[in-house]
């Protein structure tokens, strides 16, 4: 279920993490569940499909493309767009 507000996605995986934590972005316990599995582990984001996704954090596709757009996304694809921009950043800053 999205928000009744509307807002941008965050740009950076901080951003993001910082919405979460203060509460700017209030997740079902489902979608929470997903969230708490993946963040830490941007790469999975960025290069392993929805399916596999939801695989391993044992959910539906639906709720791994829910999350995204509760989050602000209209797509998992976009979503994925800006975790490869932060980890590409993440990689540029340690050479």
């Amino acid at each position: 279920m999205m928000q009744d507000r509307i807002h941008c996605p965050p740009t950076t995986l901080e951003e993001l993490k910082y919405q979460i934590a203060k509460r700017q972005i209030v997740l079902p316990d489902r979608l929470e569940q997903v969230a708490k599995q993946i963040l830490p582990q941007p790469e999975m984001i960025a290069f392993e499909s929805a399916a596999a996704i939801a695989r391993n954090c044992k959910v539906s596709q639906t709720t791994v493309h829910r999350l995204a757009q509760h989050i602000g996304f209209r797509t998992f694809g976009e979503f994925r767009a800006m975790i490869r921009d932060h980890l590409r950043k993440i990689s540029a800053n340690h050479r």
